[in-house]
């Protein structure tokens, strides 16, 4: 699956984290744009116009509810797919993500194997719906 020239903005707090989803998305074809909380999310969106957003649930300054309800609102980036992350998975909280407006939700710790499985998901998902 190699996504030639796509971009991910890859919001997370934790480095070492970021670094493996970084690495996992690089072998996947995506350069990635980066933020450590809310505000540098909003400010990197400010500037750039990314393929798709790996959102992590939980964030030291918001929720990733919050910025993607913020997403949604946007006309710039309200048809971006975003793929929420979180090592919470209770049934409430992928319930609040897709109300947020979160296209998927992926459970950490995860697998290259499952993140690529899951972006090429969103993908056809994204596909189909500019068929029909």
């Amino acid at each position: 699956m190699r996504r030639q020239g796509k971009t991910a903005l890859l919001v997370d707090d934790h480095p070492e984290i970021r670094n493996q989803i970084r690495s996992f998305l690089r072998r996947l074809g995506y350069d990635t744009v980066e933020a450590s909380d809310a505000e540098s999310a909003i400010d990197r969106l400010a500037t750039c116009r990314p393929d798709m957003i790996c959102l992590d649930l939980v964030l030291p300054d918001s929720s990733g509810y919050d910025i993607c309800e913020l997403i949604r609102k946007s006309p710039e980036h309200s048809a971006t797919p975003v793929l929420m992350m979180s090592d919470r998975t209770y049934p409430e909280d992928r319930a609040h993500a897709a109300e947020a407006g979160a296209d998927a939700f992926l459970a950490k710790p995860f697998t290259e194997k499952t993140l690529r499985e899951r972006i090429e998901a969103l993908f056809r998902r994204e596909e189909r719906a500019v068929g029909s």
